[in-house]
Parts: C-alpha cells; sequence; structure tokens
C-alpha cells in the first residue's frame, strides 16, 4: 500500500503538483522529487518498483542472521530515480540495528537526507582514503566515512554509475562492514524466502 509521498531530504509530507508525478513541493526545501513508500512490504511490492528503476534496489546477500528488509521507498515515478531498502535485525555489539541502503542518480538529495546532511550530493566527502568497501553485484564499491550526528553511521561511494549511501543506527552498527558485506541488485533477482518484517523506525529521512 503506497502512501503519501515525502520529502527526500526532510521526510515531511509533499503537495504534489497536478498532473506530474515527477516534481513536489516542500515548504523547507522547494521542488523535489517526491519519495513514496508502502507501509507494508512484500515481495510482489518489490517487483512493482523495480521492473522499471533506474537505480540498483540493494540488498545484503546473504541477509546478517536475523536480519530482514523492513521497508522500501523509491523517488520519482516510473522509473525510480533513487531506491532505498530499509533493514533491520540484531547489532554486532548487542541490541537492535538498523541498515539503510540507497541508490540514487546525482541531484536527489535521497542520501544525504538519511544521513543527515545539507545539500543534494555529498560533494567533497569523496576524497583520500576510503574508509571501508563491500560487494554490489560482484565488483568492489569503495565507500567513504560521513560526517554525521552520533546516533548513526553513513557511508558513501558509487556503484553502477549512482551514488550508494550505506546509512546504520545505532553508530556502533558499522561493525557491520567489519567483514565485507556483499550485496544484491533486486531488479535481478528477487528470492522467494527473502525475509521481509514490521517497518522499522528510520524508513524514511529525518527520522
Amino acid at each position: 500500500m503506497s502512501v503519501a509521498p515525502v520529502c527526500p531530504r526532510c521526510g515531511e509530507e509533499l503537495v504534489v503538483r497536478p498532473g506530474s508525478t515527477a516534481q513536489a513541493w516542500c515548504h523547507l526545501h522547494g521542488a523535489v522529487t517526491p519519495l513514496h513508500h508502502t507501509l507494508v512490504i512484500a515481495h510482489d511490492a518489490i517487483t512493482a518498483v523495480t521492473a522499471d528503476a533506474r537505480v540498483p534496489a540493494w540488498v545484503p546477500d546473504p541477509m546478517p542472521n536475523g536480519w530482514s528488509l523492513t521497508g522500501l521507498a523509491w523517488g520519482g515515478e516510473p522509473g525510480a530515480r533513487a531506491i532505498v531498502v530499509d533493514t533491520a535485525g540484531p547489532a554486532p555489539l548487542g541490541g537492535s540495528a538498523e541498515l539503510v541502503l540507497v541508490a540514487e542518480e546525482p541531484g536527489t538529495g535521497v542520501g544525504c537526507g538519511y544521513a543527515g546532511l545539507p545539500g543534494l550530493d555529498p560533494g567533497e566527502v569523496i576524497s583520500g582514503q576510503n574508509s571501508v568497501d563491500v560487494k554490489a553485484a560482484g565488483q568492489r564499491a569503495p565507500l567513504w566515512a560521513v560526517p554525521t550526528t552520533d546516533d548513526r553511521a553513513a557511508f558513501v561511494g558509487e556503484a553502477y554509475g549512482v551514488w550508494l549511501w550505506l546509512v546504520m543506527w545505532p553508530m556502533n552498527a558499522a561493525w557491520l562492514l567489519a567483514e565485507q558485506l556483499e550485496l544484491l541488485d533486486l531488479r535481478e533477482r528477487v528470492y522467494p524466502d527473502l525475509p521481509l518484517g514490521p517497518p522499522s523506525e528510520h524508513l524514511l529521512p529525518g527520522k
């Protein structure tokens, strides 16, 4: 079930311009690409969103033990320019954790919204030596640590020619990257036993 679109930068509900699903108005950020999401995640919803998406829909493969996919959001339709996959499960150091994976075309501002950064793109964050790397569809993708608030950890790089963001709550959930994480693009395969769970706290930016 799709609900009212929100701003990709702050998560506030938008006013969608009549006759347009590609652009909407945020009272804080002006004209933005609307971010759509579902209240309940299902395999058929994943398939519908990814069928004509212009960017990957990344998910850990295999999913960490006890983790599940808990949310899906996408910017722009048809042909999503940004896709957010929300996952949650046990934290490496105890307690619970959440990992949001974002793939987006430059200029959409979705990843910055989750990382708590101003602007639309990471800019000068990507410089010098990378902090960690993941494997995205079998290819090495270097990631750089992003300065953010002390309740989360954020990393950004590139894969498939678009931005790749990993944002984690709490900050120590970054230990998920102590061993190289492998990512699957759900445009290629939505496996039937992909574990699904209830919506998590940070499905939308600004939460």
